[in-house]
């Protein structure tokens, strides 16, 4: 009886370490896990990555612009506290990873954190930033490095600012964005994973009084890095400190939404303050010369060197442009009539067509939705109107065609259109580029 006895107790104590273990490990799962919802499909000229599991309710999936390397993001966000990535290459092969909240982190800010970059770091570390879900929350960025072959949290950090920026060797990452200090966490060396550590020490750099807000950001050395912000262009080296670069004085057309901004296609860096125009510059912030191309004026479309807006580099070193949206132009207070002069009433003037400062006029004419690329070697200007070329892309039915300053990612050499849980990844190549006549002032 005593046996039987041990034996019913020893079977019980292995159950509930079993049972232990696995809840300790959830994200033991595999990889190809078959319940992961997705299906990847090719439509026209490029790839259709929908979510279609009836059976895993989302409260939000959120897509990222396409990542270098041809890598295509997704966050699932379930109705727990459990947070997914979905990681698509080249619009296929998916892979989906669950990322466990790491120790610390609290469970209102993780069940509707939102995933706002991601990078790939050398040896393979997917690493994460998710901001709150309430922008009004206090509580800082959480930075998650994710080891996708083990889908084990290697490290977290928290600290502010909204975009992720890897140095050339991969031995840093920058966290900056905003008013926030400039955050640089030294990665550590590719090789097997360790979760739970160690975790990066990490140096926060403050912006000196001359920089209101960080726009655009530049690693420019293993410490050194540029800085572009609404008052020109900031150089920062550990052994000289901060330098600073006046932005232009002519700022060109207001144009919405507007963000300075820094990239480098080989060894030549680009900076380009204000819209329609571009300096190149050395690393440690001197200019050099200004981009001087632009459209002959009997091009229909001859405006739109004003409204350029940079971005970026494609993998084959062709700078990539689309169309910035200019502001609206004061409207005057009105102005009394005259006695005798006639009324509201009275039949209007035929309206004159758009002038040179009519920005309405000329978008309205001939839209905002066409994408340029530059090809430095050849100093060759190709244009496409994206909507003019959708339906010669066979996109999915009822999927418009994206505004190009949203959905183009040139590092990543693609495209992406979002649609009703779905996504059409599109490669730039696909794209009908048709040459520019250009003239240099």
């Amino acid at each position: 009886m005593k046996r039987l006895l041990l034996a019913a107790l020893l079977i019980a104590l292995l159950g509930g370490g079993l049972a232990w273990t696995l809840r300790r490990q959830p994200s033991a799962a595999p990889l190809d896990d078959p319940g992961q919802g997705f299906t990847v499909e090719t439509r026209g000229a490029g790839r259709l990555v929908s979510f279609q599991d009836p059976q895993t309710p989302l409260r939000a999936l959120r897509w990222l612009p396409p990542l270098a390397g041809g890598v295509l993001a997704a966050q699932e966000l379930g109705q727990n506290d459990r947070q997914r990535v979905a990681l698509f290459r080249d619009g296929q092969s998916p892979a989906t990873l669950l990322v466990l909240k790491p120790l610390g982190v609290s469970e209102g800010f993780w069940r509707f954190a939102t995933l706002r970059d991601a990078l790939q770091a050398p040896g393979g570390t997917l690493l994460l930033l998710y901001l709150a879900g309430d922008p009004a929350s206090p509580e800082p960025p959480l930075l998650v490095a994710l080891d996708p072959a083990s889908q084990q949290v290697r490290w977290s950090f928290r600290g502010a600012g909204d975009r992720l920026a890897l140095t050339g060797a991969g031995e840093a990452i920058y966290l900056y964005g905003g008013k926030a200090p400039i955050q640089r966490l030294t990665l550590a060396p590719a090789g097997p994973a360790a979760p739970g550590g160690p975790h990066p020490a990490p140096t926060s750099i403050d912006l000196p009084p001359g920089i209101q807000a960080v726009e655009g950001f530049l690693p420019t050395g293993s410490s050194s890095f540029l800085v572009s912000h609404p008052d020109g262009l900031s150089a920062y080296q550990p052994a000289g400190g901060w330098t600073h670069f006046p932005a232009p004085e002519e700022r060109g057309v207001p144009c919405q939404d507007w963000r300075s901004t820094l990239a480098q296609a080989g060894k030549t860096i680009w900076w380009q303050a204000v819209p329609g125009r571009m300096l190149r510059v050395r690393p440690d912030g001197r200019p050099l010369t200004p981009w001087s191309e632009a459209l002959p004026p009997e091009d229909a479309c001859a405006r739109d060197a004003q409204l350029l807006r940079l971005l970026g580099p494609d993998p084959a070193g062709a700078l990539w442009f689309a169309l910035a949206v200019p502001a609206p132009a004061p409207v005057p207070p009105p102005v009394p009539a005259a006695e005798g002069a006639p009324g509201p009433d009275a039949a209007a003037a035929p309206a004159p067509g758009p002038g040179e400062g009519d920005w309405a006029g000329y978008a309205a004419a001939q839209g905002l939705d066409r994408i340029y690329r530059w090809d430095p070697t050849g100093r060759k200007l190709e244009r496409v109107s994206l909507i003019k070329a959708w339906a010669a892309l066979n996109p999915p039915l009822a999927l418009p065609p994206p505004a190009p300053a949203q959905a183009l990612a040139p590092a990543a050499g693609a495209l992406l259109a979002e649609g009703n849980r779905s996504a059409w990844w599109l490669p730039l190549a696909a794209l009908p580029l048709t040459p520019v006549a250009t003239t240099r002032p």
